[in-house]
């Protein structure tokens, strides 16, 4: 007696069923090959658009941060002490950042770029320069950790520079906004100063109060004291 298999006739039918669609899909194929070709080469080349900009874009990154951190280095010395820094160093400075934004508009580094442009018009007095060059940096989205915080701090150091104490307020509060609470003491610190400098003695106050009440181990609270004392 032949041994049952356990298997039903719609079992059995199943992989004749798969085989005969397989082959229908390779005879298609075959009758349209510059169809399936073109719809293959398509999806490659989609890739390969997507790949290759990804590597350009990172290439243009490295290539940028490569050319700007030695020039960035020097910026950094000039600007500890600008006034004895030597105006044709500053400028040779200022004049390969501008270089260096204009060749890589789109990358992190020109953040960098435009910060110590900024930094430069500041120590020379020139504010609204200064403040067109941190809003620069901001609206290239490429600011992100601490050069969100400078950019605006630079901003509210600006328009404090300038006497324009309600906006200078305004940004030291924004700048406050996007740090972490060890250096928000800066901001509120600076937004209390230009209070007080605008005549707003009481919101002045509130705010070096509240300093000393967030951050009582301040190396600063001698400091922040005196402020408040100056207030009353």
């Amino acid at each position: 007696m032949a041994e049952k298999t356990g298997f039903s006739r719609r079992d059995l039918k199943g992989p004749d069923e798969f085989i005969s669609t397989f082959g229908r899909t390779v005879a298609w194929c075959k009758e349209n090959r510059a169809k399936v070709a073109a719809g293959a080469i398509g999806i490659v080349v989609v890739l390969a658009l997507a790949l290759g900009t990804r590597a350009y874009l990172q290439w243009e990154e490295n290539k940028s941060a490569r050319e700007l951190w030695p020039t960035l280095n020097r910026a950094q010395e000039l600007l500890q002490a600008p006034s004895a820094a030597e105006p044709s160093q500053l400028a040779a400075v200022e004049k390969f950042l501008q270089g260096h934004v204009s060749r890589h508009p789109n990358t992190r580094a020109t953040v960098y770029s435009l910060y110590y442009l900024g930094s430069i018009a500041f120590s020379r007095g020139n504010h609204d320069l200064a403040i067109t060059q941190f809003r620069a940096g901001l609206a290239t989205g490429k600011a992100a950790g601490i050069m969100k915080y400078l950019l605006r701090e630079g901003i509210a150091s600006s328009l404090e520079g300038k006497g324009d104490f309600a906006a200078a307020a305004a940004a030291y509060r924004d700048a406050g906004a996007v740090v972490e609470a060890d250096m928000k003491i800066q901001s509120r610190l600076g937004e209390a100063r230009v209070l007080g400098l605008s005549g707003k003695k009481t919101e002045a106050a509130a705010l070096y109060r509240l300093v000393l009440k967030e951050t009582p181990e301040t190396p600063l609270r001698d400091l922040v004291e005196i402020q408040l004392a100056q207030t009353e």
